[in-house]
């Protein structure tokens, strides 16, 4: 869905730029990306194609408004008012949509916060407490699939809390129990390697330089 994907982001710009920035920009990844450019390389064609999406919402006044107001909505999302009408099925069938729709977009180009406030809607205390009263073990194990699904693509500290909210209607299961605390795990030690492993591989293409240099000498 559009509002998933962060417009602003993928061209470059705050959202309150003006028309005319938005078409520079637009013109300089054109440029950039263009699939003549660039030999048919997918990556940058999805890239183009993304920014030709966003240039085409954002370049019109109308669509740019509706975004907007949608992108808000979903950065903000209400408590509706048939809410007290929620099934533990309508919760699941709520977040298997959910993850549908996030497996077909690029993580890079993904709103992170629009992601992690839509999961912390799904996971409402309402929610919850619906799932916690009607206990069933099979049905929220599949929930919990589903959202660590949706929540590996946000940092340590967002999949930290909303691991915290699943342990809570994992009930008594302890494997389920394990699978949270094992993703949560995994999770925090891609963040390590991430702001790390650019430092690693200083130091070790250093090491291997002293090496070589040593091993010449000799």
């Amino acid at each position: 869905m559009a509002y998933l994907k962060d417009y602003y982001k993928i061209l470059e710009v705050s959202p309150t730029a003006t028309h005319a920035d938005i078409k520079k920009s637009y013109r300089r990844l054109a440029l950039q990306y263009h699939p003549d450019k660039n030999f048919g390389n997918q990556l940058f064609e999805a890239k183009f194609k993304d920014i030709t999406e966003a240039y085409k919402v954002l370049s019109d006044v109308r669509q740019r408004d509706e975004y907007n107001r949608s992108r808000n909505q979903y950065s903000q999302p209400e408590k509706k008012k048939t809410e007290t009408h929620t099934t533990p099925q309508t919760i699941l069938n709520q977040t298997i949509d959910f993850r549908k729709k996030i497996a077909v977009l690029d993580p890079d180009r993904m709103n992170k916060t629009a992601l992690f406030q839509q999961i912390e809607h799904i996971l409402s205390r309402h929610n919850i407490t619906i799932l916690q009263r009607n206990n069933d073990p099979k049905l929220n194990k599949r929930i919990i699939e589903e959202i660590m699904y949706c929540s590996r693509f946000l940092p340590f500290p967002h999949v930290e809390r909303i691991c915290f909210q699943l342990t809570s209607i994992a009930g008594t299961d302890n494997q389920t129990y394990r699978k949270i605390y094992n993703f949560s795990r995994e999770v925090r030690m891609q963040t390590v390697w991430s702001r790390y492993k650019v430092l690693v591989a200083v130091l070790l293409a250093i090491i291997l330089c002293f090496t070589i240099y040593f091993a010449s000498t000799i």
